[in-house]
């Protein structure tokens, strides 16, 4: 069982870029919904909170559906804030660490459960993938004397090996209500301590057939 024991999960978007017309969270990869993927993944986390917003009764039927002991909380202004304030709002009266993930991610499970054992002893703890998807932003890395990755800083024009995999575990306090975007918030605290993971997020339809692939490998794992 993680130590980590609450978690968010930012699924109140558009999915505009994308363009399907829904969330991204319920758009289906390799035969399920990305949030279905994400729900199995955090089972042992003891106080699990999606924020919803566009189409929130379709993303609060799916997720009842498969935790009802899930905590909805809405962020009424979905269509003119910044993933922040999602974050912000299901986080702010939590008094010990949090995992945050955005709802459009497809995760290994192994790699998310290394992410979740270590975030239960090192937090703050920023999450980075491999760079792949079309508008990545961009992470700048160093290595301490034990060989650990830390993030140095964000970009979306400096291209780096690493990319932002848009999951962290962070102390309350750290983010802001209204604030701009989840990198630009936490450049003010690198370095960072950072975990790869293998993930696939999608934000364009050719990030969904490289998504699609990464999750039939995973179906074909288990």
């Amino acid at each position: 069982m993680p130590l980590v024991k609450n978690a968010v999960i930012a699924a109140a978007g558009l999915g505009s870029r994308l363009g399907h017309g829904k969330p991204k969270c319920l758009v289906e990869v390799a035969g399920k919904p990305i949030l279905e993927w994400q729900l199995r993944l955090l089972d042992d986390v003891e106080d699990l909170r999606i924020v919803v917003g566009y189409m929130e009764q379709d993303v609060v039927r799916l997720a009842l559906s498969l935790r009802p002991d899930v905590v909805i909380v809405r962020n009424p202004a979905f269509r003119s804030t910044t993933t922040q304030q999602s974050y912000w709002l299901g986080g702010r009266y939590l008094k010990d660490p949090c995992v945050y993930m955005d709802g459009d991610i497809i995760f290994d499970p192994s790699s998310f459960h290394a992410f979740l054992d270590r975030a239960g002893e090192v937090c703050p703890l920023i999450g980075i993938a491999a760079s792949k998807t079309e508008q990545a932003v961009f992470a700048e890395t160093l290595q301490d004397g034990n060989g650990d990755f830390k993030v140095s800083a964000f970009s979306r024009s400096n291209k780096t090996p690493w990319e932002w995999a848009n999951i962290a575990c962070l102390p309350p306090g750290m983010l802001q209500e209204n604030g701009g975007d989840v990198f630009s918030r936490l450049a003010c605290f690198t370095p960072l301590n950072a975990q790869s993971v293998e993930c696939f997020e999608f934000d364009t339809d050719a990030d969904l057939v490289q998504a699609e692939k990464f999750g039939q490998k995973i179906r074909s794992q288990s």
